[in-house]
């Protein structure tokens, strides 16, 4: 029962925090630049891998996260901070320039890889677009949040919300046709500027988070 209050209380939590740094609307454009010549059930296929391998990453670096942490001594307070100021830049991106995690692609510069190579899952749509910078240091900075004697359960529900994430990801690239004629340009932009908003008030917290667990450690050691 624990458990289930812990995930009904926080995996909507993660799911918000994530949303706005993966901000699937950002990579529609280049999704439709990559695919617009493709197949529909191969067009599909694409957004289905994608979706997958940037679940994969993410729960990589979300395993992983300690170990890199205990490898270069890095403190946890410091690991917030660092992802909050990572976080916070890429906000800020979003808010005054309207861009997501990465520049859109030029029309030739798609056609150039489309003839390249057919297949745009990994990269660039999986990573960097989807599972970026941004998001892995989200998911780190979710992961040293983990208490210590609630870590299984603590990964499930963090995995449970990149999972949430990824899916609204799937659908908005599966709808991505529908998504840019409705929105538009303009819509899309002004979407990114909420989302850029709404993941400042994210970095603001995780930087706060930090600073307080410097402070109480500092003062516990003096």
């Amino acid at each position: 029962m624990e458990f289930i209050a812990n995930a009904i209380k926080y995996v909507p939590v993660i799911t918000l925090g994530l949303l706005p740094i993966m901000n699937p609307l950002s990579t529609i454009p280049l999704f439709l630049a990559l695919t617009k010549r493709m197949a529909p059930h191969w067009r599909a296929r694409q957004a289905r891998l994608a979706c997958l391998y940037a679940f994969l990453i993410l729960a990589a670096f979300l395993f992983l996260g300690n170990g890199i942490i205990a490898l270069f001594g890095i403190s946890l307070p410091g690991i917030r901070i660092a992802g909050g100021l990572i976080i916070m830049v890429l906000a800020f991106r979003m808010l005054f320039s309207g861009q997501g995690q990465e520049e859109p692609l030029e029309e030739g510069d798609a056609e150039e890889i489309k003839h390249a190579e057919l297949d745009f899952s990994f990269s660039p749509l999986a990573m960097p677009s989807l599972a970026g910078p941004g998001s892995i240091a989200v998911v780190m900075s979710y992961g040293s949040q983990i208490p210590e004697g609630h870590s299984i359960d603590g990964h499930v529900i963090v995995l449970v919300g990149i999972a949430l994430t990824v899916l609204v990801a799937y659908v908005a690239l599966i709808f991505s046709n529908w998504i840019a004629r409705f929105l538009g340009e303009h819509g899309i932009q002004a979407i990114t500027k909420i989302m850029g908003f709404l993941l400042t008030c994210v970095a603001v917290q995780f930087i706060a988070s930090g600073v307080r667990e410097f402070v109480v450690s500092f003062s516990g050691a003096s």
